[in-house]
């Protein structure tokens, strides 16, 4: 059961990823570089920069983390 759960979520979110994908795409495909208004160029870039500066951060956290959780578990490794 525990895998079907696990299953069932992976195709959930692969869907999702796939419709937000082609949506890019379909996006993308129709927008010619001199029919984008500033504003709205603008405004995908400072997504993206947010993302990127989100997904950075959350790298640092998971690295930190871990190294805490580490020192934590040889000093109770350590102790009687």
């Amino acid at each position: 059961m525990k895998y079907a759960k696990l299953i069932g979520m992976g195709f959930f979110v692969a869907g999702i990823i796939l419709l937000i994908a082609y949506g890019l795409y379909e996006g993308f495909r129709n927008i010619s570089l001199e029919d984008i208004d500033i504003i709205v160029s603008i405004s995908i870039l400072v997504i993206l920069l947010g993302l990127v500066i989100l997904f950075i951060s959350i790298l640092f956290e998971q690295k930190e983390g871990k190294k805490k959780l580490k020192q934590d578990i040889k000093k109770e490794d350590l102790e009687p």
